[in-house]
Parts: C-alpha cells; structure tokens; sequence
C-alpha cells in the first residue's frame, strides 16, 4: 500500500511539543469531566492544573488519575506553531488583550494541521499518482496560510476543506470496499477479535470499547472514527488509512499492536 521508501521525518511538523508551546489547548478548548478531562470548563478559561510556564502540573499522573481526554488529545503541532510562529512575543498569559484572538487562531491552525495530517498520509500511498499534482497544491496553500497573522485571517478555511474532503473521498473510495459518506451506526463494545478485516469501511464511525485484539487490519478506513478504549491489542494495524495520533492516544494497545509507520505507540501502551 505505501510507497518505499517512506520519509521518516513527513510527519515532523505535525508532532506535538509542548515546551514550545504556551499551553493553549488546556485554556482555549471547553473541557469536560464526563470526556476524561480534570474538570467542567468554558472554552477561554485555563485549567486549575495549567501552569505559569504553559506545562501541565500533573502530566506524569494523567494515566493514574485515568485523565483520558487529556492523555488523547493532540493538537498536531497547531499549539507551537501559534506560540512560536504567529505569536512569538506575545503568549496569551502575558497579553491578555489578544488571548480571544490567540486562542481563534488556535483553532484554525489546528483545523489546518488536521487537513495537512490527512494529505500528507495520502502522498505515502500506491494508486493515486493522479490525484498527486492537487495534493500537492493543497499541502502548499496550507502551510502557506498560516506563515503570519495576515496569511491567516485571509486564508478561506472552507474553501481549503472542501477540496480537501473531495480528495479524502476519492482515496475513501479507491481503498474502502463498500466506501459510503452515509453515517454508520454505533457499534459500541463489538467483538471484532481476531478476524481480518480487508479494505473495510470504518470512516466516521463509533465504534468506542470494541475489541479488535490480535486482528489483521488491511486498507481499512478510519477516517474520523471514534476510536476511544478500543482494544487493539496484538492487532496489525499498519495498512490502515487516516489514523491520527489522538485516535491511537484514545485506543488500548501493547507491544504487539503494529502502527503505521507515521505513528508513534503511547506510553500507556504496555
């Protein structure tokens, strides 16, 4: 399925760090206590557990205190990006007078990461030469909207999603067999264990507590599924299309689960 060899540094922009950061997910972001999260909170106001310096208090007992939204979340580089590029001398701690407009622009970088995660995996696969030349256009227009402030507030976040859903449908269509944009229903807690599943269709679906343990994944679709206490333990997934960290963060895994190569194993993962 992927074409060789594969660049082990494509996903690099998109990987998430948090020292570079100003921890602007744990104040921008409504959190909930019933998602896995340490409290009940507005979007705009931090968390009780968000330190001066932007790190998170109590980050190496999120796995004990079964904080799994928390341990989840990824925002695909979106945080350092904001911190770094378009607001490097100004945090939203410092200058409170931007933080609606820090945490704004938060969101769209963080939409756009989203679509460059997506396109990016789609460049490593076999069977969509065609489709490369558009890829390409679009991963440039991308990153190009967020090189400053202006880039940003000119840039047609609609317009880049809609081409971008056109070019995730058809790949959805070349690999998925049965590939349909109509929502599948909740599969919560099913027993998918050690089965094979070959190019099936898993895009937008719920499939929260299943058990996939010790099962053969190949072209299967994951593209927008919830993945949350999925059991994948033992299972390969390494030809599966449009998984994202935050999915893997959200599902069970070992030592045995194999990840696609873009992927990197949780150290919750035992």
């Amino acid at each position: 399925m992927y074409k060789q060899p594969l660049d082990p540094h494509l996903m690099d922009d998109l990987l998430i760090d948090c020292q570079s950061c100003s921890g602007i997910c744990c104040a921008a972001l409504y959190f909930s206590k019933i998602d896995g999260f340490p409290q009940d909170k507005k979007a705009g106001v931090p968390c009780v557990h968000l330190c001066q310096d932007g790190l998170c208090a109590i980050h190496s007992d999120l796995t004990k205190r079964r904080l799994t939204g928390c341990i989840q979340y990824d925002c695909l580089g979106a945080g350092q990006i904001v911190t770094q590029s378009l607001y490097p001398k100004a945090t939203w701690q410092e200058y409170p007078d931007k933080k609606e407009r820090i945490f704004s622009d938060f969101v769209k970088v963080f939409q756009l990461q989203q679509m460059r995660w997506y396109l990016l995996q789609c460049t490593c696969l076999k069977g969509i030469e065609d489709l490369l030349s558009d890829i390409t256009l679009l991963l440039t227009e991308i990153k190009s909207a967020f090189i400053n402030q202006e880039c940003l507030k000119n840039c047609s976040l609609p317009n880049l999603h809609e081409r971008t859903n056109i070019i995730l449908k058809e790949v959805s269509r070349r690999f998925s067999h049965q590939w349909s944009e109509r929502p599948k229903k909740p599969m919560f807690s099913k027993k998918f264990d050690h089965q094979q599943f070959v190019e099936t269709d898993f895009s937008m679906s719920l499939l929260i507590g299943s058990d996939f343990k010790n099962s053969q994944l190949i072209r299967v679709n994951f593209l927008g599924a919830d993945l949350r206490q999925v059991d994948f333990s033992g299972a390969n997934l390494y030809e599966c299309l449009f998984l994202t960290q935050g999915q893997i963060n959200a599902a069970i895994g070992n030592q045995k689960t194999k990840l696609p190569p873009y992927l990197k194993r949780p150290d919750s993962w035992k």
